[in-house]
């Protein structure tokens, strides 16, 4: 990941060699065609560039002409979504701050949010990318859902494109909600943290930077047990005493007025349909 990172640094670093990649991703373009399209003027400035894209960039064996590899294709890609956000907005730092995707992949270490969602594709397209953004950043990663669900959402992270392999076997792991926070009357908030730090800590001594975990909340509102939930959030704070991320989802089905507000004030960061925001 590292190697793929540097590679796409160097890439998109230089205008020429973003030309290069542009003039690149509809056809294959011999190295006359690209001289003038690219417009260097210097066919050993041309090289120098093609030669620096690496893996990004091949030439066909019997046409003699250069294309895009699949890495290259990735790179164009990410290129025109950079553009493509630009123009769509002036602030640009205003798109990276409040569109939910992108906001919780920017929360760090010490960070608690609460996720609001009424579906669940919505639901799944913010924590997964929460939580891939761990997995990138080096952190352990946790998804806790209710027992039922275990094998469903296993299927739903695959099919949403992480690629757990790619990791440590000890990087993702995915859990009952249930057994977490309600086995063996584990319900009551300082028993819940002292279990996250526990946690935490065992996967700092392997390595890890500290902890990701997204958890799925509902097991509280089947229990009867949402006293207990909301003196477990506010025990927690809106930051974290911990070197942990934790983002908190909720059904908002689930919630009246007085426990959507008392839920929001408990976290320091609020994400829901097209909003994302700092609650401190």
């Amino acid at each position: 990941m590292t190697d793929w990172d540097d590679e796409v640094h160097r890439a998109l670093a230089h205008p020429v060699r973003r030309r290069i990649i542009e003039c690149l991703q509809e056809n294959a373009l011999s190295f006359s065609e690209l001289l003038m399209r690219v417009d260097i003027g210097n066919h050993g400035k041309l090289g120098f560039h093609i030669r620096a894209l690496g893996e990004l960039v091949e030439r066909e064996s019997s046409t003699r002409k250069y294309r895009l590899t699949d890495r290259g294709q990735l790179a164009s890609e990410l290129l025109w979504d950079t553009r493509f956000l630009i123009a769509r907005c002036k602030d640009f730092k205003l798109i990276l701050m409040h569109e939910p995707k992108r906001y919780v992949r920017r929360l760090k270490l010490e960070d608690h949010a609460v996720l609001f969602y009424e579906k669940e594709d919505f639901k799944h397209e913010i924590t997964f990318s929460f939580l891939e953004a761990g997995l990138l950043k080096g952190e352990a990663v946790v998804y806790l859902v209710p027992e039922f669900q275990l094998d469903s959402e296993s299927r739903e992270i695959r099919g949403y494109g992480i690629r757990v392999d790619h990791f440590r076997r000890e990087a993702f792991t995915i859990m009952s909600a249930d057994e977490w926070y309600l086995g063996k009357g584990k319900s009551q908030a300082k028993k819940i943290i002292a279990n996250w730090l526990a946690l935490v800590k065992e996967k700092q001594k392997i390595g890890f930077t500290g902890l990701r975990a997204a958890t799925e909340m509902e097991v509280f509102f089947n229990s009867a047990k949402v006293k207990e939930l909301l003196r477990y959030e506010a025990a927690l704070g809106r930051q974290l005493a911990l070197k942990a991320c934790g983002l908190c989802l909720y059904d908002t089905h689930r919630l009246d007025e007085e426990k959507f507000v008392k839920l929001n004030n408990s976290h320091g960061h609020s994400i829901s349909k097209g909003l994302a925001v700092k609650t401190m």
